[in-house]
């Protein structure tokens, strides 16, 4: 199995608190922090590549310590890494995590939004690949029309989609895979309906400890719930897992309920670890 995954990635800095800190100045005591690669291409390609899934990730990275560091890690975690450079610099984070896994993500740094990517460029690795997932920024847009001409399945992770935003409309439209959150939409499950009426062959809903739901035209819902774990370490690409977890199953052959299954294996086991990757345990 071969996989495209295209932009998400930033250096993050975890920091772990009791709760999160009121709006007012004064000084808070963590529980701990820790650095690591972070956004959700970067969760997605070394969860996949993780898994035995030969990965490509195509991503805007600055020429500084934390792009090198990131280079370094998609070495290590054997994901072939296409790494652009970014005049903004590496895109960073510093995520506040409270004890119940919820998140603050404060952007250190951006990185660009808009950026003159050479589509063609990457292609080939598009017509490769059995699949290709897109991050939805902005500089990401310009893959979507040659995406679509592979003819291969596209998978787009709306996250907190709130159903309105027009940010997202592009992306909602060329992918056939939707993945997202029902944190920011009541309405998630209509939502879902009208996208596979219009055509998107399967639609995924993740709910946190809530578990998961998932919808195709052959399999109709398909609702499950979280694998229970003794502690969340930290929940950070829970949700990358969880997509890994489930495309390995759903490309070999599973069924929706077993690779619904699969994902939610994949997501209990990584809020048990630091890392945005799986743990070795899975290896």
């Amino acid at each position: 199995m071969k996989a495209l995954i295209l932009g998400g990635v930033a250096w993050d800095t975890m920091v772990y608190v009791d709760t999160f800190p009121g709006p007012y100045p004064h000084t808070v005591f963590a529980r701990g922090s820790n650095e690591a690669v972070g956004s959700s291409g970067a969760g997605k390609a070394m969860n996949l590549s993780h898994l035995g899934v030969d990965v490509t990730l195509w991503a805007l990275v600055g020429d500084d310590d934390e792009g090198r560091r990131i280079r370094r890690e998609m070495q290590r975690r054997g994901v072939k890494f296409v790494g652009v450079t970014d005049p903004a610099g590496t895109t960073r984070h510093i995520n506040l995590m409270d004890q119940e896994g919820e998140r603050i993500s404060i952007f250190a740094n951006a990185g660009s939004d808009r950026f003159d990517v050479d589509v063609a460029s990457m292609a080939p690795a598009a017509a490769f690949a059995d699949l290709s997932s897109v991050t939805i920024a902005n500089h990401c847009r310009p893959f979507l029309p040659m995406l679509q001409e592979t003819g291969k399945p596209i998978w787009v992770d709306l996250h907190d989609y709130d159903g309105v935003n027009p940010h997202h409309d592009e992306f909602i439209e060329a992918a056939d895979h939707v993945v997202m959150s029902s944190v920011a939409m009541p309405g998630w499950r209509q939502f879902l309906e009208d996208r596979v009426a219009a055509g998107t062959h399967l639609a995924i809903c993740t709910h946190g400890a809530a578990g998961a739901s998932g919808l195709s035209s052959e399999d109709g819902w398909v609702d499950i719930p979280a694998v229970p774990v003794p502690e969340v370490v930290d929940s950070n690409g829970a949700g990358d897992a969880f997509f890994a977890g489930f495309i390995v199953a759903w490309h070999h052959g599973s069924g929706l309920v077993a690779a619904m299954h699969a994902g939610a294996e994949a997501a209990a086991a990584a809020v048990q670890s630091p890392d945005l990757a799986l743990p070795s345990v899975l290896a």
